[in-house]
């Protein structure tokens, strides 16, 4: 290491982690906030190499990229169902086929539990993490 520089301390590395999961608790809220938890996690990735913040931000990195695929499907999906909703009420005078509204109900509860799922999964590797870094144990 360079003269004048340190080895990054425990405490910056903790409280970086920290504020990454605070973010993410956040972000079922407002969407915004995972975003700028990964790129604190990102940010301090490299710094926290053999110690035991690593799997940490690990952790935080691997939340935001499933989470963001997991958006990504939902959207697709959800966004067909409703484009299609709204061609075959335009193409069929305002009267859409009762297979194609009847296989939009049926979807519906099937993203809620798939829903259910991911929030479930998503609050416990947060909050677990959270717990695991205010007793500075790895993750």
């Amino acid at each position: 290491m360079p003269e004048g520089t340190s080895a990054p301390s425990e405490e910056g590395l903790k409280l970086s982690t920290l504020l990454a999961y605070g973010l993410f608790l956040l972000a079922p809220v407002n969407g915004i906030t995972a975003i700028a938890g990964a790129i604190v996690a990102y940010i301090r990735r490299d710094e926290a190499r053999g110690t035991i913040w690593e799997g940490h931000l690990r952790n935080l990195i691997r939340v935001f990229w499933v989470g963001a695929v997991v958006l990504a499907i939902f959207l697709l999906v959800a966004l067909q169902g409703i484009g299609g909703l709204f061609y075959a009420l335009f193409t069929n005078n305002g009267e859409p086929p009762p297979a194609y509204v009847g296989g939009l109900l049926a979807l519906m509860p099937v993203l809620l539990f798939a829903g259910l799922i991911f929030a479930v999964w998503y609050f416990y590797r947060v909050v677990r993490g959270l717990l695991h870094a205010l007793d500075s144990k790895p993750y």
